[in-house]
C-alpha cells in the first residue's frame, strides 16, 4: 500500500510497473518517496517561516500546504518526463530544472530551519545590537540637550 503511493508519487504508470520485476517497482517507490518528503520539508519550512512572519498558525499551514503541494507537482513533474538517454549531456541538460528546483528547494527549506536552530544566538545579536542604539540615542539626545540645560542655568 505505502509502496503504491511512492509509486504513485514518482509519476510512474502503476499499471505497467505491476509487470516488472520488483527491483524496479522498489526503484520508482524510492523516487516516489524522495518527491514526498521533499513536499513534506517544504511544507515544514514554509509553514515555519510564515508563522514567524504572521504569527498565525492557521495562515502559515494553509499556505505552508499550498506551497509543499506546489513543490511536490513540480518536482513530480520533472522527475516522471526525465527520460534516459545516450549521452550524459543530454541527459545533464534535461535534469537541469531538476537540479535548479533542488537548489531553490533547499534554500528555501534550510532558512527557516537555520533560523530556529541558531534562534538563540540571533536573538542575542539583535538584543547586542538593540542596545548600541539605545547607548547611541542617549548620548546623541543628552549631546543635543545638555547646551540648552547648561543655558539656563
Amino acid at each position: 500500500m505505502i509502496q503504491r503511493f511512492f509509486i504513485l508519487c514518482s509519476g510512474a504508470d502503476a499499471s505497467i510497473l505491476e509487470t516488472c520485476s520488483p527491483g524496479e517497482r522498489n526503484k520508482y517507490a524510492g523516487i516516489g518517496a524522495t518527491v514526498f518528503f521533499t513536499a513534506v520539508m517544504a511544507f515544514i519550512a514554509a509553514s515555519y517561516a510564515l508563522y514567524t512572519v504572521f504569527d498565525s498558525i492557521f495562515t502559515s499551514v494553509i499556505f505552508g500546504l499550498i506551497w509543499g503541494l506546489l513543490i511536490f507537482n513540480l518536482d513530480r513533474f520533472i522527475v516522471s518526463t526525465i527520460k534516459k538517454r545516450n549521452s550524459f549531456k543530454a541527459e545533464f541538460v534535461q535534469a537541469t530544472p531538476r537540479i535548479i528546483l533542488a537548489v531553490i528547494i533547499a534554500v528555501v527549506i534550510s532558512k527557516p530551519l537555520e533560523m530556529k536552530i541558531f534562534e538563540k544566538e540571533i536573538n542575542q545579536v539583535l538584543l547586542e545590537q538593540k542596545n548600541e542604539l539605545t547607548l547611541a540615542n542617549k548620548e546623541q539626545i543628552a549631546q543635543q540637550y545638555t547646551p540648552v540645560v547648561e543655558g539656563l542655568n
